[in-house]
């Protein structure tokens, strides 16, 4: 009740704006909308996963990527991902874009069934050893898992549905630039 409104861009398959709603209305009723991933590896090149915590709307207790969330009605994907990597992390680093998928699922728990509909733009980000990142309240974990070991992590703990899509999509290409060296 005290939080302000999030509102987010409606958009077609195409990815064009149609209209701007609340993000809780688009999750009650399955509408399409954007969101931003980032795989965030550190500097010994493991991914940096994020437990969200119980007190999470929207998949609690489940391991994420790196930092996650909706693009803001209006704003550039990009910027908002950025925006998403510094709160949620606590980084500002550049952003590599690897590329958008389509992401549909239902998920029922504690506070309701939730319908997502989200074209999610991923990308990565490689950390300094100087890089420190930040706790928050949004996760109550960290990991830090060589990407060689994900399956293993994958088929043991359990995932949310943007993490997985990501990964389906794009966890080839993150092991290609990983082995050929990240920027």
């Amino acid at each position: 009740p005290n939080k302000t409104l999030e509102y987010v861009d409606w958009i077609n398959e195409k990815g064009n704006v149609v209209g701007r709603i609340e993000k809780i209305f688009a999750h009650q009723h399955g509408i399409l909308h954007p969101a931003g991933h980032v795989f965030v590896f550190d500097s010994k090149k493991r991914l940096i996963l994020q437990y969200r915590s119980s007190t999470k709307r929207i998949y609690p207790q489940k391991w994420d990527t790196s930092v996650g969330g909706h693009i803001h009605a209006g704003g550039g994907i990009l910027n908002n991902t950025q925006r998403e990597a510094w709160e949620e992390l606590g980084i500002n680093v550049p952003l590599h874009y690897l590329g958008k998928a389509l992401a549909e699922g239902k998920e029922t728990n504690r506070t309701g069934t939730y319908y997502h509909r989200e074209i999610i733009h991923y990308f990565y980000a490689q950390l300094s050893a100087k890089t420190k990142i930040k706790t928050n309240e949004e996760f109550e974990n960290i990991a830090f898992v060589e990407l060689e070991k994900m399956p293993a992590f994958i088929r043991t703990h359990p995932f949310t549905h943007s993490f997985l899509v990501g990964w389906k999509k794009f966890g080839k290409k993150l092991l290609s630039l990983q082995k050929g060296g990240m920027h």
